[in-house]
């Protein structure tokens, strides 16, 4: 006879077999014995965990010659729905016969009567494969089969199925089988095929298995087939790739040690063993975690270990605080999710732990407020260290100075020289300048004004000289506005540059405004020759013009 794998062999034949389904198993069981059984069941849930095998046994239960509700596996039937032969258990792949035409053969094969049982039972599946249409044609069959159909649905993804077929099934979820009711049904099965194997590499085959008892006994057939009749962590470890817990007590350690050099080593045989980065850090993640469960009261109990992993998993959480285990765990989880898509995920899992380091111990905020400065500490100092060896300082003598007397001289007051001396000899050494007379040369010194400046010009027609006193001009602006005036004095320095150019001696202008009664100054004076007879009213208006726009009139 050809081997038989272990999913296989020893797959459930009675509820009493389905392990981690005690949900289900119970409801099934009560239904049956009270004959209350509907036309059609949907079984739900991951993969692995007894789906299938859960529909044969319904099966068999409905269709039981010897006790109905509780499969025998004796009868007749039993054997035959054990052996997939029977004629009145049908099992249908939804992958394979996922169309219309295959649900209408089924609607016309359920009218026909079972032949050697009390149902006629159809089993689809992975049922979510089948297409719409097939749906549509499966729901009026599904609600209201004939009294000898039953329907038993199975799917790993149950979203996918229409709400329609769904509401006329009873549905049952499948969870994931836990670590320790799979590595208690392996020990069962090792245990009648004579092997033996340490707790610790049946709790490692446990935990790979991921809530999948399937892939669990798959699993184990590997390990046999490498390691024989006797397994051990090593075996386990190299044909499973599982990394041994002690190396995730070693990087820990290293952290809280801040020891590099030994993080990195310990990287290099992460490296080496050739595991993804994202199981490694999966696997230092579920470390960490184990070490905050005994950080709490009575979280070690909770711990899917051996007993003898729980003591070091005490002895290490002491040197750890759960705010740190925290964020370490925080940070373990970004790393698998970015280490699948990375291009260099090692060198990404050497930057972490070499980032872990670097880390100081979390602070609440009531110590930060504290302003104690030693709450900021990192989490446990290396355990190597350079000794110091102090320097004794040199002994520095200061000398004692002598009082030294010091004589305080009074400052010299400055000679203050005689102020009326001193304006007399300026007014002595003054030289004498005889006034000028420039009534004359007025008109000239208008018109060479103008050539330079024809704005100021235009104000400068209107004004006429009255005197010299030393170095003042006097001059007078008659016959404009008082507002001209001011373009006088704004211009006052132009003025001076330009006379001082043409008279060759500075001057002061001093301007005043003679009024005629109108607001304008007046045009002459008596015994007074005016140089301009300009009359014209819109010389104002000029002027502002002028002066607003910096204009010079052309002439």
């Amino acid at each position: 006879m050809s081997y038989q794998v272990l999913s296989l062999k020893w797959r459930p034949q009675s509820f009493d077999d389905l392990v981690g389904q005690d949900h289900v198993t119970k409801t099934l069981t009560n239904a049956f014995k009270m004959d209350r059984v509907a036309q059609g069941y949907l079984l739900t849930g991951p993969r692995g965990v007894g789906k299938t095998s859960s529909a044969r046994l319904i099966a068999k239960a409905l269709n039981c010659q010897t006790s109905p509700g509780t499969p025998c596996n004796e009868c007749n039937n039993c054997q035959e729905i054990t052996d997939g032969r029977n004629m009145d258990v049908l099992e249908i792949d939804g992958a394979s016969n996922r169309g219309i035409e295959e649900i209408r053969n089924l609607r016309e094969g359920i009218k026909y009567a079972p032949m050697n049982s009390p149902y006629k039972i159809f089993i689809i599946d992975e049922v979510h494969m089948l297409t719409t249409q097939a749906f549509n044609a499966l729901l009026r069959t599904l609600e209201e089969p004939p009294p000898h159909g039953k329907f038993i649905l199975a799917t790993t993804d149950v979203h996918k199925v229409p709400a329609t077929i769904i509401s006329r099934c009873q549905r049952f979820d499948f969870n994931r089988i836990s670590d320790q009711v799979i590595a208690d049904r392996i020990s069962i099965i090792l245990e009648k095929e004579n092997i033996t194997i340490d707790v610790e590499s049946l709790r490692a085959v446990a935990q790979k298995a991921d809530g999948s008892m399937r892939d669990g006994l798959s699993l184990l057939d590997q390990v046999i087939a490498f390691a024989g009749s006797n397994i051990t962590i090593d075996a386990i470890s190299e044909v499973l790739g599982i990394i041994p817990t002690q190396l995730y007590f070693n990087i820990t350690q290293a952290i809280i040690e801040k020891d590099g050099f030994k993080v990195l080593d310990e990287a290099k045989t992460v490296k080496n063993s050739g595991m993804p980065v994202s199981e490694i850090a999966n696997g230092l993640n579920q470390h960490i975690r184990n070490l905050m469960y005994c950080k709490v009261s009575g979280g070690s109990e909770l711990l899917s270990v051996g007993d003898d992993l729980i003591q070091t998993y005490m002895d290490h959480a002491n040197d750890w605080e759960i705010k740190d285990l925290l964020r370490v765990s925080d940070i373990l989880s970004i790393l698998e999710d970015k280490a699948k898509r990375a291009s260099q995920p090692y060198l990404m899992f050497e930057m972490m732990l070499m980032k872990l380091l670097e880390l100081d111990s979390v602070l609440s905020i009531e110590q930060l407020l504290s302003g104690n400065k030693n709450v900021i500490k990192p989490f446990k100092q290396p355990v190597k260290k350079t000794p110091v060896i102090p320097i004794p300082k040199p002994e520095v003598i200061i000398p004692v100075k002598q009082e030294q007397k010091v004589e305080f001289q009074a400052p010299k007051e400055p000679k203050i020289e005689n102020v009326a001396t001193k304006l007399d000899r300026v007014i002595i050494d003054k030289p004498d300048v005889p006034d000028i007379d420039l009534s004359d040369k007025w008109p000239e010194i208008v018109e060479k004004i103008s050539l330079k400046k024809a704005s100021i010009a235009a104000v400068l027609e209107h004004c006429f000289y009255r005197s010299i006193e030393g170095s003042v001009l006097n001059i007078e602006l008659r016959g404009m506005s008082k507002f001209n005036l001011k373009i006088l004095e704004q211009n006052r320095t132009v003025i001076e540059e330009m006379l001082a150019s043409i008279c060759g001696k500075s001057y002061r202008i001093n301007s005043s405004w003679v009024d005629d009664g109108n607001g304008n100054g007046k045009d002459s004076a008596p015994g007074e020759k005016p140089k301009s007879t300009k009359t014209d009213s819109s010389g104002d208006a000029v002027s502002k013009i002028l002066e607003l726009f910096d204009g010079e009139i052309i002439r």
